[in-house]
Order: structure tokens, then C-alpha cells, then sequence
């Protein structure tokens, strides 16, 4: 079986295109940043919409991982992220600034 090395493809949304997206207000002045997973155990879930349920989850982010979120999109516990080229929403209070 061959090994292939691969890099995945993070191509975080516009500004303009994060006014478009459901669940959150946009803020003018909002940077993506480079934020590490700090759950203690399990995952930190990336979600399609800003809310605690199974259904809605489309990557997994664990302990350590560093991923980009941005600053000007934020829903409750809820801000804006890019993880794996997929975009979505996780729990703020389980990331840390790298």
C-alpha cells in the first residue's frame, strides 16, 4: 500500500462572503487568527449552524490542533471557523490563542 503525504486546502471565506452566512452577525474589523483545540477530552465539533446538536457537525477538531477562527463572526458561545477546507462554527470557550 503506498503512503501519499497531502496537505489539506484551508481557503478561509472573504469578509464579503461571511455577510452571507446564517446564524451570526458580521463586524467590520474581524481578522481570521490562528487559535489551538483546548478541550480536555473528546472533540471540539465544527458545526454547520451555531448550535449543541449531533446532526449539524461536519468535522471533528481535537486537543491540540490548531485551526483558524474569525474574530468578526460570532453567535452566543459561538464563532466563526475553518478547519480540514471546511468552514462552520465552533465553541469558543474550547479554543485558546496560539
Amino acid at each position: 500500500m503506498e503512503n501519499k503525504d497531502f496537505e489539506l486546502e484551508m481557503n478561509p471565506l472573504t469578509e464579503e462572503e461571511l455577510m452571507g452566512v446564517d446564524g451570526g452577525a458580521a463586524e467590520a474589523g474581524g481578522r481570521w487568527k490562528s487559535v489551538r483545540c483546548a478541550v480536555k477530552k473528546n472533540y471540539l465539533a465544527l458545526r454547520t449552524e451555531p448550535v449543541y446538536k449531533y446532526e449539524v457537525e461536519i468535522a471533528r477538531i481535537y486537543r491540540g490542533t490548531v485551526f483558524s477562527v474569525y474574530t468578526g463572526k460570532v453567535s452566543g458561545n459561538y464563532i466563526w471557523a475553518s478547519y480540514g477546507g471546511k468552514t462552520g462554527w465552533v465553541d469558543k470557550r474550547f479554543i485558546q490563542d496560539c
